[in-house]
């Protein structure tokens, strides 16, 4: 990946002051000191030549945008929301709609097409004494929240937030 070591000086005399510099830069190279940044040649490198590889500072990485899931895509966070204890003002991603179809249970279905188990699905109350008891994706597209007491002896209806990610 560098862009090489710069040739020795053939035509000095050993010793000589350019044949010492050569083998401090040489030295310096080896070592990984002194080698301007601006003179390494990455053509031809890989995301996967790099050692420490921090997620946040990768690059043209698709993120899952889209209405399917295509060969290639890196999925991540697909989504983000907050749904009120009976549905009626939920914060959802555009295209995205919940369906409040029992005391405690919420079908929130997504504009993706994701099938399990390519997708999971987690979710906290906002409401003290209740809590997201579980989740089911086993839906295509869809997957069902189920809230209880503290206790998760009876169902009961509490506003949660939930997030969504796929493979």
């Amino acid at each position: 990946m560098s862009a090489g070591i710069p040739p020795p000086p053939l035509n000095s005399p050993s010793g000589s002051y350019y044949w010492l510099e050569w083998y401090t830069n040489l030295t310096n190279i080896l070592n990984g000191k002194g080698y301007p940044w601006t003179n390494l040649n990455f053509a031809s490198s890989n995301i996967t030549d790099i050692i420490t590889r921090n997620h946040n500072d990768l690059q043209n990485i698709q993120g899952g945008f889209g209405t399917t899931q295509a060969t290639g895509l890196h999925y991540h966070m697909v989504g983000v929301g907050f749904v009120d204890a009976t549905a009626a003002a939920p914060k959802l991603p555009t295209g995205w709609s919940v369906v409040h179809t029992a005391t405690g249970v919420y079908t929130i279905t997504m504009p993706i097409s994701l099938t399990p188990p390519n997708f999971f699905a987690g979710a906290t109350s906002n409401t003290a004494g209740n809590v997201v008891q579980y989740i089911n994706v086993s839906g295509t597209s869809s997957f069902v929240v189920n809230c209880t007491n503290s206790v998760g002896t009876t169902a009961i209806d509490t506003a949660f937030s939930f997030w969504v990610s796929a493979l």
